[in-house]
């Protein structure tokens, strides 16, 4: 995948239908909004297992030291199956 600065992109919120009502300042498009389901939203935050806490901490630590692990060969994979998914000409 290669960024070509000579292509520009309109902006999503430009294409709004023209009787689309204004938004409040601050309020989420639909498309940002993520909600959770009735199981995940009834789980309490302390309810969350010992190991997955213990863990991201870890991560976090490892993150604040700039010492986390990134797999470059995973990631460009991962970018390249999204782009693909997306229907992207991927070269």
């Amino acid at each position: 995948m290669r960024i070509d600065p000579r292509v520009s992109v309109t902006p999503v919120d430009s294409q709004k239908p023209a009787d689309a009502k204004p938004k409040a300042p601050g309020a989420p498009s639909g498309a940002s909004v993520v909600r959770l389901s009735s199981a995940a939203s009834a789980l309490a935050p302390e309810e969350t297992s010992e190991t997955i806490t213990a863990r991201l901490e870890k991560i976090r630590a490892m993150l604040a030291r700039g010492t986390y692990p990134i797999d470059l060969d995973l990631l460009a994979s991962r970018i390249v199956d999204d782009e693909s998914m997306r229907g992207g000409k991927v070269s």
